[in-house]
């Protein structure tokens, strides 16, 4: 990607409402724009990386037989009311009518559509263990949104559902989904922390909230702030029953579906990763999540200099477009700072405020060494590596 052509731009000042790191360092950067209170938009930039963070949770959940699915956003109110939670949650849950008068909900957690399919589908035990899968926006009348993408309105959750055929089964369950949720933060570079949880308006026997100690997090379950990562939780049969999800067993007996619930908010994890890593430049990605893996700087004389002038700068251009390419031949991701307006002190400003784990910078002292400079956005010293040996190098 050419940076003259990308979408977005970087900001010199942060939002004035904004205190949390990330919501300062994510709008500067040009990864998301606000819309209104409790509402963001994700720029080409900040898409990538909630991609990434997507993709790295789908690989986790697919090793452990997760199957797809997407759920609609709107449920009619009538499944909330067969579990009672329409009149047990309050204000947070959006509730709203048809122009035919139906009473629908705009979901915050899709248990009970999630029901209502599955007793469709599960009739004996061949068809359990089952475990669902989806990314799909929430949405929570929050009475204050703050902290950019750590509180919203509406945001982005991978939710996973399982149904078992008894409480031993849903253990074992539990147990890789709670093993996959520790690969997944360990991937993305989290220091995440399981604590026993109360289970809530959920319900069910037990639950795990998985806590990153921060300063602007909310919650405490050791009396420091922190941040809510995930939420695994044993439901039981506070679904299975009102919707009458029965299988019939081997013994040709009838017995209630056991269920589990799963979930992690993308957008508060994309904020939680930066709130980890950044300095006072500006955001370090990890590899796992960053937009790109490689910036590539191009830094021309800017319409002439003693050491060439206009030939100078089309021999820097010309170098740069064939390393560019030669990237994109590789298959490395990467972002061109190929634009013409900016100086070399804007142009390392914004590597360093954007974050992508590794800048390759390519100028007149560089060629006059037949060399590229490499800087890994976590260290303080680049080094020279010979254009000659870059190609089979992986630098």
């Amino acid at each position: 990607m050419k940076q003259s052509k990308l979408f977005g731009k970087t900001l010199r000042e942060a939002p004035k409402d904004a205190e949390a790191v990330s919501h300062i360092y994510l709008t500067r950067g040009g990864f998301v724009k606000q819309l209104s209170s409790g509402l963001f938009s994700f720029l080409p930039l900040g898409f990538k990386v909630l991609k990434k963070i997507e993709q790295v949770i789908r690989e986790e959940l697919d090793k452990i037989g997760a199957q797809e699915i997407i759920m609609p956003v709107i449920h009619p109110a009538e499944i909330w009311k067969k579990t009672g939670r329409y009149h047990e949650i309050g204000k947070e849950l959006w509730r709203l009518k048809s122009q035919g008068g139906q009473e629908l909900v705009l979901s915050m957690t899709h248990e009970e559509s999630m029901a209502d399919m599955a007793v469709r589908f599960i009739q004996n035990y061949n068809d359990l263990p089952v475990l669902l899968n989806q990314f799909q926006i929430k949405l929570r009348n929050e009475a204050r949104p703050r902290g950019g993408l750590l509180r919203l309105r509406e945001f982005i959750m991978q939710d996973a559902y399982s149904f078992d055929r008894d409480e031993k089964e849903l253990d074992k369950t539990y147990k890789k989904v709670f093993g996959a949720y520790q690969n997944i933060f360990k991937r993305l570079d989290l220091k995440a922390v399981p604590v026993k949880a109360d289970s809530g308006i959920m319900g069910g026997s037990e639950s795990h909230e998985f806590m990153m100690p921060a300063e602007i997090g909310e919650d405490k379950l050791n009396g420091k702030n922190a941040i809510e990562l995930g939420h695994t939780f044993k439901l039981g049969i506070k679904y299975s029953k009102p919707f009458d999800i029965y299988f019939t067993n081997k013994k040709g007996k009838k017995e209630l579906a056991i269920m589990g619930s799963y979930g992690i908010g993308l957008d508060r994890l994309m904020a939680v990763i930066v709130e980890t890593h950044n300095d006072s430049k500006g955001i370090i990605w990890p590899e796992t999540a960053a937009p790109f893996k490689t910036h590539l700087i191009e830094i021309s004389a800017r319409g002439g200099s003693a050491l060439g002038g206009k030939s100078s700068d089309q021999k820097v251009k010309k170098a740069a477009e064939k390393i560019y390419k030669m990237l994109l031949d590789k298959g490395i991701e990467v972002l061109y700072d190929d634009r013409d307006d900016k100086s070399p002190g804007e142009k390392f400003a914004d590597a360093d405020l954007i974050g992508i784990p590794k800048r390759i910078v390519i100028s007149e002292k560089t060629l006059a060494k037949e060399s590229v400079e490499i800087k890994e956005r976590s260290k303080t010293m680049p080094r020279l590596l010979k254009i000659s040996k870059f190609q089979d190098s992986k630098f």
